[in-house]
């Protein structure tokens, strides 16, 4: 049980030093911050641009991290032995294969929640700008101090994690990871507002069912073939899953004040626990037929 949990902390560190993860992470941020910013129009509800930018950005960034996360350790595992040494420390094949599943699943929980604040914040400010606008006339804009702490969650983990590494030789990218969820959770405290976090986080959390059935198809396919065959696989399977997105997604429970059904969220991750099932038992199978050199 502890090698079982040395192995998902250390993937999910080891993710984390990633710089592609950075990378996808702050392109995800700044595309739901930047987009509702930039809006010069406003079709009846002040916050629904920014919300889905949110949303698209929780989907694509989603989906990236879990395509290319579990391809990145599993095969760098495999292919420099490493994978070899964990198993020959009284760890199972199966149990390998289900931690370093779960290390990645909480790197993208990591993901997850650092957008899904910056949304939240922003969310905030496109409702307090709209209500500004109704209240003295002109157009809606996003609150600027709301816009100010959304920005932070994207500028200051660079600088502080630069520091970081300057001074204390901290591991910039990891650090500046962590940055991001720590200023993304500070940004979403100021003008906290809870009515608006019962309805946006039950959508961003529907959002992350598609990916977990991704990422459990990218480890699967990740043991069995090499890194561009095994991103392709996964990368298609993402894609048979998109025509679904809009149909379990009740996006107009959301308008005017709307709330999804929390029985409705559960049900979405209920529908995709056979994929999710199908695709982990596929990985076992995998490896325990996979020749571990």
């Amino acid at each position: 049980m502890r090698r079982g949990r040395a192995i998902v902390f250390a993937t999910a560190f080891e993710l984390l030093c990633e710089p592609v993860f950075l990378l996808v992470l702050l392109a995800a941020l700044a595309l739901s911050v930047l987009a509702p910013a930039m809006h010069y129009h406003q079709f009846g509800e002040a916050s629904r641009m920014a919300r889905d930018a949110g949303i698209s950005a929780m989907l694509v960034g989603g989906f990236a991290v879990c395509l290319l996360g579990p391809v990145k350790t599993f095969r760098r595992e495999l292919e420099t032995g490493t994978a070899q040494v964990a198993l020959a420390h009284s760890v199972s094949r199966t149990s390998f294969f289900v931690c370093k599943a779960l290390g990645c699943l909480l790197a993208y929980v990591i993901f997850t929640a650092a957008i899904s604040l910056t949304t939240l914040t922003v969310v905030n400010g496109a409702e307090i700008g709209g209500a500004i606008a109704a209240a003295r006339g002109g157009m809606a804009r996003l609150w600027g101090p709301s816009f100010a702490c959304a920005m932070s969650a994207i500028v200051l983990p660079l600088v502080f994690g630069a520091v970081l590494n300057r001074f204390l030789r901290f591991r910039f990218v990891l650090s500046a990871n962590l940055l991001v969820l720590t200023f993304a959770f500070i940004g979403s405290i100021y003008r906290f507002d809870g009515h608006l976090a019962a309805r946006l986080l039950p959508v961003l959390a529907l959002a992350s069912a598609p990916a977990c059935a991704v990422l459990a198809a990218s480890a699967a396919f990740s043991v069995r073939f090499r890194g561009n065959v095994a991103t392709a696989s996964s990368a298609v399977v993402a894609a048979l899953l998109l025509p679904i997105l809009g149909n379990y997604c009740l996006s107009d429970a959301l308008a005017y004040g709307g709330i999804l059904p929390t029985g409705y969220v559960l049900a979405a991750f209920v529908a995709f626990s056979p994929v999710v099932a199908a695709f982990v038992l596929a990985g076992v199978h995998f490896i325990n037929v996979q020749d571990v050199q």
